[in-house]
């Protein structure tokens, strides 16, 4: 477990949210991005005021829609002030697709992002394929309904 930025703090297994009151009142951590294949993990404590199930089990199964989904809710809960919990109960280097996922939903290089996510607190190498990220760059840009579209 560890900070991955000021407000994101990325963990796995499934201990966290056995024990989640405690972790909340040591981090002050507000929202949860949660990956798990086939129903979430209980956390036992104060509800979120953030939460976003995903079932997925690692990066493959992320497909352009669902790297949105979790960059918007990443970047939404920031906005609101939150610190946000990356978590998957497979272990915390499978939740590094949706940090990556929210530095290009910001606007950042696919190029520098994978670089930040190959140094401390992740570990290298980080086995990805680029293309699919410089499609979802591609993909990020594209004005979605409901967006304000003027200049």
């Amino acid at each position: 477990m560890t900070w991955v930025h000021d407000q994101i703090y990325a963990a796995g297994g499934e201990h966290l949210p056995s024990t989640w009151a405690s972790f909340v009142n040591q981090t002050g951590v507000t929202a949860v991005l949660h990956l798990r294949p086939v129903s979430p993990a209980s956390f036992h404590g104060p509800l979120p005021r953030g939460f976003l199930w995903m079932d997925l089990a690692d990066e493959s199964q992320a497909g352009l829609e669902e790297r949105w989904l979790a960059a918007s809710f990443i970047g939404e809960n920031l906005e609101k002030g939150r610190r946000i919990l990356l978590h998957s109960s497979l272990r915390r280097h499978r939740v590094r697709w949706a940090y990556v996922s929210y530095l290009i939903w910001m606007g950042r290089s696919v190029r520098a992002s994978l670089r930040e996510v190959e140094e401390k607190p992740w570990l290298a190498p980080y086995h990805t394929d680029e293309r699919i990220w410089e499609d979802f760059r591609q993909f990020v840009k594209t004005p979605r309904v409901g967006e304000n579209l003027s200049t």
